[in-house]
């Protein structure tokens, strides 16, 4: 996949409008070349996602003092090798992804397992098996962090859609759609999939009611 850069005209400190743009035209080209460094497509978007989002949420100009990028190819590379940073750390950071994780996962318990509702079920064993269900769907169907995240904010905590938008340096537009999808998939594949987490802890007595 190929990408054409400007290396000439110099772009002020970007805003919400350049990021908009310019991760619609970076973001695949960023995950592929990243993923040349790791084996997980979940963990090369995660890795370009967080360094959009320390790029557009985190740093100001005075954080780069001389060394801020100031075209649209050193912006791109900029945003690699953060991402690069990202999966170098990512052993590191694995109890910030359990976290993550762990916060995450109660948000979906009624789409993955509402044949349980009202069951008598350990906490500990339903706690595991969603934050087990909720990893292997976002392998299995290539959800990124960023959408998951989108998702919960518009299904969970209500948060509309231009706030969100603003947050992730994306339209309105792109956040419904994102939202759909993921819920379509959570719906049709999240009962499946804790399910197996269930089988996983050794509770397979549990099933779904029909």
């Amino acid at each position: 996949m190929k990408i054409e850069l400007d290396d000439t005209v110099t772009i002020a400190f970007p805003n919400k409008a350049f990021w908009a743009e310019f991760y619609q035209k970076s973001h695949d080209v960023l995950v592929e070349r990243v993923l040349r460094h790791c084996q997980a497509v979940a963990d090369a978007e995660d890795a370009v996602e967080e360094a959009f989002y320390k790029l557009m949420h985190k740093k100001d100009p005075e954080a780069y003092g001389d060394k801020m990028p100031h075209t649209e190819k050193a912006w791109f590379w900029a945003l690699y090798w953060q991402a690069r940073a990202y999966l170098s750390h990512l052993k590191d950071r694995c109890g910030v992804h359990a976290k993550y994780v762990n916060l995450v996962a109660p948000e979906f318990e009624d789409a993955f397992a509402p044949g349980h509702q009202g069951k008598a079920m350990d906490d500990d064993i339903r706690s595991r098996a969603l934050v087990r269900a909720l990893e292997t769907l976002k392998a299995e169907q290539d959800i990124s962090r960023r959408d998951l995240l989108i998702y919960v904010c518009r299904r969970s905590e209500g948060v509309p859609s231009k706030e969100v938008a603003e947050k992730f340096g994306v339209t309105a537009n792109n956040v419904d759609v994102i939202t759909w999808r993921v819920g379509q998939l959570v719906r049709k594949h999240g009962p499946r999939h804790f399910e197996e987490a269930l089988r996983h802890e050794g509770c397979g007595h549990y099933k779904c009611a029909a």
